[in-house]
């Protein structure tokens, strides 16, 4: 039954991150292109609120499209998922966000905002330059990740160049600052306990795949020690 169940998963993780969620990528990524296309002839005429929501349009469109291509090209994983667990978790992170798309449908209370009038343009400019630094922290790291990026936990090439070279998830690094910037452009109760439950998912993913990493790499085990998760480390650990 397990070597069946590992049979199939590594079918299955090898196939549908090459042809089906690498189109799904390609297909939000044409879809913030579209959506660009058709604001920017008449941006100047926008106000700040519309042009933060172009500009995000904009960031998300760019790590979509690398997304996408970069599982296109990647390299078979070397040990590819054992659970449902670690085929679960990373689809459920990965595709998360689409939630958001239903906080204008919730109660009043969940999708108002909590601050005044005079704090929305100050938020949602905040927001705005979070979400770019975290839009460019994460194309960093997905362009330096390169074939062996992936969507399900597996253990694949560990990479040390670029942003790895200081923290362990740079991508995620970026989703933490691309999250706070859309908590603080809605600013409202819902888009608070979103965002917390995304950051919650990717961080379970992380810990999944660094698991696995440590069981079958040594050199990811010392390169574990020395860098941070997300943040750069001030020390090593000993």
């Amino acid at each position: 039954m397990t070597t069946n169940f590992y049979r199939q998963a590594a079918w299955f993780s090898s196939f549908t991150e090459r042809y089906v969620l690498s189109v799904f990528y390609l297909v939000f990524a044409w879809a913030y292109f579209l959506s660009v296309r058709n604001v920017w002839p008449e941006l100047p005429q926008h106000q700040a609120g519309d042009f933060a929501e172009f500009a995000r349009d904009v960031s998300m469109l760019v790590l979509m499209l690398f997304e996408g291509l970069t599982l296109l090209i990647a390299r078979r994983a070397a040990i590819t998922p054992r659970n449902a667990e670690e085929l679960v978790i990373p689809v459920a992170a990965s595709f998360f966000y689409l939630t958001y798309a239903m906080i204008d449908w919730l109660p009043p209370w969940l999708q108002n905002g909590v601050g005044p009038d005079s704090w929305q343009q100050p938020l949602q400019m905040t927001g705005l330059v979070l979400d770019t630094v975290g839009t460019l922290i994460s194309t960093w790291g997905v362009i330096y990740l390169g074939r062996s990026f992936g969507i399900f936990v597996a253990v694949r090439k560990v990479v040390l160049r670029g942003p790895y070279r200081y923290v362990r998830h740079p991508i995620y690094c970026g989703y933490l600052f691309m999250f706070g910037g859309l908590a603080l452009t809605y600013f409202c109760p819902a888009a608070f306990i979103l965002v917390a439950i995304h950051y919650w998912l990717f961080y379970y993913r992380a810990r999944l795949e660094e698991t696995r990493l440590a069981e079958h790499s040594e050199e990811y085990r010392e390169y574990r020690k020395r860098t941070g998760m997300v943040f750069p480390k001030l020390w090593a650990r000993k």
